[in-house]
């Protein structure tokens, strides 16, 4: 009967393994495959094989160097800021009542749009001041008598800007992560610590805190996942301008492949990619885990 059971299970369970093969593991086997090949985009057969020379060559390619900065740097804006934003809204419409489920839509709301279309809608809002007009973001600069900003065409103001319009597109899915974590948390740690005389702030670092460190500890490494996958938005929003302050590493990725047509050389860049995201993903879970277990 257990055996009869555990094949039944295993047979629901196979389409997502097959699924999970074709597009996931032997996409990753082939790339690992192809990085020590040299080999173009045209090819149709693998090229001859060259060691470990591509990943050399990513390595000591500055433009590679230079993208791996830019993209760390985007991590580093935009993990910290949108997980205590998401915390903090989570907390303010963790109550019942028909406004805060207006809020969460609201806030929600964004993370549903194409993010090509917040974009493209964003560098509208960026839009440097011109003779013929200018964005919404300078307008209002303009109506306040304060100086226009270059924005997206400023290396200092590049990455900012396309960290601010991830932080808004993004934050309504970690809140609602943290919003069902709050609501896991049993009402009566709350009245326990009541009683014991601590004040709201007290409660949310005793109480709280420890009660969504799991699904804090989620939050936290899926942003930092998707924070080190850039793309769309440099693409799209800079192009990896202005002077490649905003390149990411998956750009450098696609133009290895598609500009350069160096199919090995964007393959041993995706592998390096892929290991230093396996190490941060890992960090980040001991750190975690350390802080669960002090607390």
């Amino acid at each position: 009967m257990i055996a009869r059971e555990r094949f039944i299970a295993m047979l629901f369970v196979l389409p997502a393994v097959l699924l999970i093969g074709l597009f996931v593991f032997w996409p990753a086997v082939s790339m690992a495959r192809t990085s020590l090949h040299q080999q173009r985009l045209t090819d149709t057969h693998a090229g001859p094989p060259c060691g470990g020379e591509n990943f050399r060559a990513v390595w000591e390619d500055p433009d590679f160097r230079a993208a791996a900065w830019n993209t760390a740097y985007f991590a580093v804006l935009v993990v910290p800021l949108q997980t205590a934003l998401a915390l903090a809204l989570a907390v303010w419409v963790n109550a019942p009542g028909r406004w805060t489920r207006g809020l969460r839509l609201a806030v929600f709301l964004p993370t549903t749009l194409s993010l090509t279309v917040v974009a493209v809608l964003w560098d509208l809002l960026y839009e440097p001041a011109q003779a013929s007009g200018s964005g919404l973001f300078n307008g209002l600069l303009g109506s306040l008598g304060l100086p226009a900003q270059p924005f997206l065409t400023s290396p200092a103001q590049a990455m900012p800007c396309l960290a601010a319009m991830s932080i808004w597109q993004g934050v309504g899915f970690q809140m609602m992560i943290l919003l069902a974590g709050l609501q896991s948390v049993s009402g009566e740690l709350y009245e326990a610590a009541a009683l014991d005389g601590a004040r709201r702030w007290g409660r949310f670092i005793h109480v709280t805190l420890p009660g969504i460190a799991p699904t804090l500890t989620l939050v936290v490494m899926i942003t930092t996942i998707f924070a080190l996958k850039l793309f769309v938005q440099p693409y799209l929003m800079t192009g990896g301008g202005p002077q490649g302050t905003t390149r990411s590493v998956v750009q450098y990725m696609y133009e290895a492949a598609f500009s350069r047509r160096d199919l090995g050389l964007a393959c041993a860049a995706g592998v390096l990619f892929f290991i230093a995201v396996a190490v941060v993903a890992g960090v980040q879970r001991r750190l975690f885990r350390s802080a669960e277990a002090l607390t």
